[in-house]
């Protein structure tokens, strides 16, 4: 197997990077030369979880491959839309009880999660946080504040 290998001269800076993500099925598709047969499914699908792939990630993926493990990670697929069975929640870790104040997860006694970004660069498939709710994180000024002065009230945080 030859490796999937992007040269560091070939590849955008992150900013630059995260404009040019594809967030289109149909493009996903036609940039990897794929049918475009599971084009409404995919698009079913994202309305639910967007797409989201940054051009270094495709081009690690191989063209005409759709079993390809990097393009299953990435391309909305209808078995989401299908409803699972009781005991499956869109918050399976539980961050949204363990959130005491937007962009923070206090999950673990010694331990916080600081969200610093309300978005990630790429939407894996199989994401946990896919229902987080990152658009009540914006990352303000404000909102650092109360999150650094809880840090700081609770010696116990080492982390």
């Amino acid at each position: 197997m030859i490796p999937r290998i992007v040269p560091a001269d070939k590849t955008p800076g992150w900013q630059a990077s995260l404009a040019m993500a594809i967030t289109d099925p149909d493009q996903l598709l036609k940039q990897l030369e794929l049918a475009p047969s599971c084009s409404s499914a995919a698009r079913a699908a994202q309305q639910q979880f967007r797409l989201k792939v940054p051009l270094s990630y495709l081009q690690r993926i191989r063209k005409g491959d759709r079993d390809d493990p990097l393009l299953l990670q990435v391309l909305p697929r209808a078995i989401e839309m299908q409803t699972q069975p009781m005991g499956y929640h869109s918050d399976p870790v539980g961050d949204t009880a363990a959130s005491p104040l937007p962009g923070l997860i206090h999950k673990y006694h010694n331990r916080v999660l600081l969200i610093a970004s309300p978005a990630c660069a790429i939407h894996c498939r199989y994401c946990f946080r896919r229902h987080f709710p990152y658009g009540e994180t914006k990352t303000v000024r404000g909102q650092w504040q109360t999150a650094l002065s809880y840090i700081a009230e609770r010696p116990n945080i080492e982390e």
